[in-house]
């Protein structure tokens, strides 16, 4: 009995889904310090039946602008044991599904969009960045290449509705919807350059989504733009920090992540359908790449968020190429191993995607022991103090410890965050005790938290001005200030 390709693609989603849960529950938190920021909203929005506008933790106090329907929709989910560790991987790997269908849009052919399928399960950049952590981004990319499927088939009534309701909906999540109206734009000069007809049709509903989508995000972000103009744009992160976040890996790393056949096949597919064959889908899915360029050019987008986009729309176009291979091989000499293509192409994939993502996974972040320090601090510290952490574990120590931090990683309208940055980083690496008490009295900073992390960070053993009775160890990592 010949299988089904829905039988196939189960049993791809079901290894994708057994290899995220595997990671995520050998390790007790979560994989990254956004991950708590995420839990905080969450854990608010399950206590309070609604939306946190301020957070009086981070920062010491400060306004929350983040679109949160991906919060509430966590929060709906809560009555499932393991919620935080199951939907988060569930979702991850329903990206497998919409990869899958967009290709067979792409090639009418079910070997190629389940060779794509497999490909698309096991991408390091999105492994890294998905594996064991709350994470807008597994449901932001599943939402827009649903709306990319669904303008390939805009004709199509159902796919019409389901473009309208996304086009809505994707602001609401994250303002992360700018890459896919960029897209848009790129789309209409492409078909323009190659001189492709786009029906009215298709240009009104482009034009409605466009501006859809801009009119809500401007909503929700009105008043940081009228306070901070275009700068808000780069999302008043420090300068310091700048270089940091943009261009904080090298080109063989990025290759690494990305994948070597993502990037091979990706590149013929745009050859085959932008240049010979002017394929709308392609043309499409090739704006979605130059739009990620532009926005990771003018540093809007964050460097591993950009590589993880261009891999993923790398993936689907690498479905025509796997179709024109295996068409070649049918018109050669060599059309007798025709046959032996997938599985030569799923070695490959093996080699080159799941064991690169097996490492990177094995590889994700531990954060048990500052997860332990920062309840003891929960358990033995007043709920009013402010404990100096650096500016990676802010997050987690708000979350954890439910105690005010100087600064985390959420900058867009938070205080002199420059200042901040600075005054952090000096109150670790000073050895004039006044220039710490400076740092410390500013922000009226109660502990300090010093483990081997942040002396590894730092490249200290101690804090050098430690030994001043101003300062008393309660516990291993955290000291008392007195003073």
């Amino acid at each position: 009995m010949k299988l089904k390709p829905s039988f196939y693609l189960t049993l791809i989603i079901l290894f994708t889904l057994l290899f995220r849960l595997y990671f995520a529950f050998s390790i007790s938190g979560f994989s990254s310090d956004e991950s708590y920021f995420h839990l905080r909203l969450i854990n608010y929005i399950q206590e309070h039946k609604f939306i946190m506008f301020y957070d009086p933790l981070g920062y010491q106090g400060h306004e929350v602008y983040y679109p949160q329907l991906f919060h509430i929709l966590m929060a709906i989910f809560s009555f499932i044991p393991f919620f935080l560790k199951i939907i988060p991987a569930l979702i991850a790997s329903s990206l497998v599904i919409v990869v899958y269908l967009i290709a067979k849009k792409i090639t009418k052919d079910n070997t190629s969009s389940l060779l794509t399928a497999f490909l698309a399960a096991f991408i390091p950049i999105e492994i890294k960045n998905s594996v064991n952590q709350i994470s807008v981004y597994t449901l932001i990319i599943p939402i827009i290449l649903i709306l990319y499927l669904s303008l390939i088939s805009i004709e199509q009534k159902k796919y019409f509705n389901l473009f309208i309701i996304l086009s809505f909906i994707l602001p609401l999540f994250h303002p992360l919807s700018f890459l896919f109206i960029f897209s848009l734009i790129f789309y209409f000069i492409l078909s323009n350059t190659e001189s492709l007809f786009i029906s009215k049709y298709r240009k009104e509903i482009i034009a409605f989504s466009f501006f859809l989508i801009l009119i809500i995000n401007f909503l929700i972000y009105k008043n940081i733009f009228l306070q901070y103009g275009l700068s808000s744009i780069w999302q008043n992160i420090p300068d310091p920090l700048f270089s940091q976040y943009f261009n904080n890996i090298n080109i063989l790393e990025a290759i690494y992540l990305m994948g070597a056949l993502p990037i091979i096949l990706g590149s013929l597919g745009i050859f085959f359908g932008l240049f010979k064959e002017k394929d709308d889908s392609i043309i499409l899915l090739t704006a979605a790449i130059l739009a990620t360029l532009f926005l990771l050019s003018i540093k809007v987008l964050n460097l591993q968020i950009g590589i993880l986009f261009l891999s993923i729309f790398l993936v689907i176009i690498s479905s025509l190429s796997i179709l024109k291979i295996n068409e070649y091989l049918k018109i050669t000499k060599f059309s007798r191993f025709k046959n032996y293509l997938p599985f030569i192409l799923i070695l490959l994939i093996i080699v080159l995607a799941f064991i690169p993502s097996y490492f990177v996974a094995k590889s994700i972040p531990n954060y048990k022991s500052q997860i332990e320090t920062f309840q003891w601090i929960k358990e033995n510290t007043p709920e009013n103090s402010t404990i100096l952490v650096p500016l990676e574990l802010g997050n987690i120590l708000t979350s954890v410890a439910e105690r005010k931090n100087i600064l985390d990683t959420n900058f867009l309208s938070s205080r002199n965050v420059e200042e901040r940055y600075e005054d952090v980083n000096t109150a670790y690496v000073t050895f004039s005790k006044i220039k710490a008490f400076e740092s410390l009295r500013k922000y009226e900073v109660n502990y300090i938290f010093i483990d081997d992390y942040v002396k590894n960070k730092y490249k200290i053993t101690k804090l050098l001005y430690i030994d001043d009775k101003c300062f008393e160890e309660i516990k291993n990592d955290v000291y008392k200030v007195l003073c």
